[in-house]
């Protein structure tokens, strides 16, 4: 079940806003229970022991869960405002506004791992998982790699990803990009 789950980037935020894909002209829901979200948040990342932590902390809040609903709306409301950075109609202040105003009241507290501050929502459930996803998100803004944010080049595809080098117009090459090229292949194929 875990080779679903895109995990195109090394932020936790993005990766849940990435859990819904395009295939054969239609938008397919990956997270369709709260053991699918159960199951996404068991998927670590390679060689990232912050995101393998907000990861353990989101799972032990979606055991708690018995409703799925409200967390693909606030995914919805998550992609809007994201994909409205893009669009330019938000700007980065505007995104830090939306993330202080959401986690004032819905504080954190922090524990300490060896000497790693690791901070915890103080509140459990949907609030506590909007919080990390603020906090995953906060951390874009903080490396400046919300600047590098890009959508994918496949006008269809929903997913988000940093865009380091510049260059990259595809989500995954595994996803869009190999597709893109297939397409482009054949397009050449039948006019030749």
């Amino acid at each position: 079940m875990t080779e679903i789950f895109p995990n195109i980037t090394n932020n936790m935020a993005l990766n849940f806003l990435n859990t819904r894909l395009f295939r054969n002209g239609k938008m397919v829901e990956i997270i369709q229970s709260v053991e699918c979200l159960k199951a996404w948040s068991e998927v670590p990342m390679d060689d990232n022991e912050s995101y393998n932590t907000q990861l353990s902390i989101f799972n032990t809040f979606v055991e708690n869960m018995d409703e799925l609903k409200p967390i693909i709306s606030f995914r919805s409301e998550l992609y809007h405002l994201l994909t409205s950075y893009l669009r330019n109609e938000l700007t980065e202040s505007d995104l830090k506004n939306r993330i202080e105003e959401a986690t004032l009241n819905n504080p954190f507290s922090l524990i300490f791992v060896d000497k790693k501050v690791i901070y915890v929502p103080a509140v459990s459930g949907i609030e506590g998982i909007q919080s990390l996803i603020y906090l995953s998100l906060s951390e874009l803004i903080e490396s400046g790699d919300i600047n590098k944010l890009s959508h994918c080049a496949n006008e269809g595809c929903p997913l988000l990803f940093i865009n380091k080098n510049g260059r990259r117009k595809w989500c995954s090459m595994k996803i869009c990009g190999n597709r893109a090229k297939v397409e482009r292949f054949e397009s050449k194929k039948t006019n030749s």
